[in-house]
């Protein structure tokens, strides 16, 4: 490979030489590199002298390629497109638009507050969101970040943790302190919402594994969403399931209390990936050390 280097003329001048080919011409061939003419003309020259032979004749304000400079020009431009895509194979894109994909719960509740704050900030870039709950439509080779519950083993992606899953009772204040004061002739209900997935926690997966039994003859009310799950405790309509962290600003604030009920540590947890594929641009480099840096915070 060294040997080939030594053989080869300076890059720039092949660059030079292709274009003036195409256009048969120094200053259309300026134009299109947005140099002077001159600088053309003396690419040209410098190649013409490394060669030790012409390249170009004139024919009035054309160029007319020599037999040599034909040959060459062929070849030039299958190498310089060969390189050009080969370039594009590895080069790092830049795309304008990170694609964000992520579990509808941990985007209401976690993901959204930092979006609207990082595009607030001075580092801010443009993003989509998508949601959804559904493992392969997360995972999609298009998506730059993605957070998803689980185990964090995805082929073909990398992980880190947000946070581990511990899913405890939450409920309102009024409900929570009824229910310590032993208070109301009326339990509130389990707001529940069960999904067939192998990671998914509801009520009753939640009383066999803590051994609660206290609450095996609560009413149960269905819900059509986690996320309405969580919307009905913050209205007092009963008591959700909840993972402390991903309710973060909820439980701060005060809309939400844990109850006294035991914690259950599922194994699983919260978390950001991205496809090993290929490489991340700057910009969703940028945001995803944005998301990692609280993570100490909030784990």
């Amino acid at each position: 490979m060294k040997s080939l280097r030594k053989n080869l003329p300076p890059l720039d001048t092949l660059v030079f030489f292709e274009a003036a080919m195409r256009h048969l011409s120094f200053t259309e061939a300026a134009d299109e590199l947005y140099v002077t003419q001159a600088a053309v003309s003396k690419r040209i020259r410098q190649l013409e002298t490394w060669l030790g032979l012409p390249l170009f004749e004139r024919a009035g304000r054309r160029l007319v390629p020599t037999d040599a400079g034909q040959h060459l020009a062929d070849r030039t431009s299958m190498a310089l497109d060969f390189l050009d895509q080969s370039l594009r194979d590895v080069k790092v894109p830049e795309d304008p638009v990170i694609r964000i994909a992520s579990v509808s719960s941990l985007a209401t509740f976690w993901l959204q507050p930092r979006l609207r704050d990082f595009a607030l900030s001075d580092e801010a870039c443009l993003f989509n969101l998508t949601t959804a709950d559904d493992l392969g439509e997360l995972l999609k080779t298009e998506h730059d970040l993605v957070l998803v519950h689980g185990d964090g083993r995805y082929s073909g992606w990398s992980s880190e943790l947000l946070f581990s899953e511990t899913v405890v009772p939450v409920a309102s204040p009024a409900v929570a302190e009824a229910m310590e004061q032993g208070s109301g002739a009326v339990l509130p209900p389990l707001l529940n919402y069960t999904r067939v997935a192998p990671n998914w926690m509801d009520w009753p997966g939640w009383i066999q594994r803590t051994g609660a039994i206290e609450f095996r003859n609560w009413p149960v009310s269905p819900c059509a969403s986690y996320n309405q799950t969580i919307g009905r405790a913050l209205k007092g309509q009963g008591i959700a399931l909840g993972t402390p962290p991903l309710l973060q600003e909820e439980i701060a604030t005060g809309r939400l209390v844990p109850i006294n009920a035991p914690g259950l540590e599922t194994g699983h947890g919260y978390y950001l990936a991205w496809p090993d594929a290929r490489p991340l641009g700057s910009q969703a480099r940028r945001l995803k050390s944005v998301l990692l840096a609280g993570i100490g915070e909030t784990g």
